[in-house]
């Protein structure tokens, strides 16, 4: 990963509290390889802000699935689809076959749909694609949908196998690491926290940056979840009364701004 070069990032207002700003892209995010600019000359990208801390990561996923995740963690897609487990498609199709080609060259290995992903900041762009009704599989909107968000140190100690990715992992130029230490410079944390993150003349690469992963291997244990989160109340209702079922925490919570 280069460091330094020709970008420098656009001043703008940043999100109040926990990475909960308003953000509107543009598209699918999927940009073209030839949409990218620069990219070797991009890697610094207005590393201004620190990495925050706790580093929360988000996933998100239908209520559906919640029963299935705490009793037997959570799978990633690969395992997912040999098994029959996906009751409810809520990611794009063509992004998903895109993941079960695409390689991972450090760590375990394999492809991405061998990790469960998380993102860095609420609002993805893979969300705000759902939002506008765009992903042919799922048509019921983000209403439904319940964050599941842990953090890379409560993972750790469950022992999980982590890699890193400076960007969306279905694009072909986005980089991998093996090494949480770097963590730091891998992510645009300036942009994580950006009200605005479509692309622009300037950075045509801004969208794939912000839909960065972290990537856990094949599997990671319910203990591992840190918080719970829906957007409406009766969503969170329907979700607690699930946890409580199955004696599971945290307690859910509500947080309408983690969604467009």
């Amino acid at each position: 990963m280069s460091i330094g070069g020709r970008w420098s990032p656009r001043r703008i207002r940043l999100g109040l509290g926990s990475r909960t700003a308003s953000c509107v892209p543009v598209g699918l995010g999927w940009q073209p390889e030839s949409a990218i600019k620069d990219h070797t000359n991009q890697s610094a990208i207005g590393r201004v802000i620190a990495r925050p801390q706790p580093t929360w990561l988000y996933h998100f996923t239908h209520p559906r699935h919640l029963a299935t995740v705490i009793s037997d963690g959570m799978w990633c897609d690969t395992v997912m689809q040999e098994n029959g487990l996906l009751e409810t498609e809520v990611g794009h199709r063509g992004v998903k076959e895109r993941r079960r080609s695409r390689p991972v060259d450090v760590g375990p290995g394999g492809v991405t749909a061998d990790y469960v992903p998380f993102y860095y900041a609420p609002r993805s762009p893979m969300m705000y694609v759902i939002n506008q009704g765009k992903v042919d599989e799922y048509q019921e909107g983000l209403d439904p949908l319940v964050y599941l968000v842990t953090t890379p140190e409560a993972l750790s100690v469950t022992g999980c196998e982590m890699v890193v990715s400076d960007g969306n992992c279905a694009n072909a130029i986005t980089e991998f690491s093996a090494d949480l230490d770097t963590l730091d410079e891998m992510v645009d944390w300036e942009l994580m926290e950006a009200t605005w993150w479509n692309n622009t003349d300037e950075d045509g690469d801004r969208m794939r940056r912000r839909a960065a992963e972290f990537l856990v291997h094949q599997h990671l244990p319910w203990s591992a979840i840190q918080r719970v989160a829906t957007r409406t109340e009766s969503i969170l209702e329907r979700a607690q009364t699930i946890l409580d079922s199955h004696r599971a925490t945290p307690q859910v919570e509500l947080c309408p701004n983690w969604y467009y």
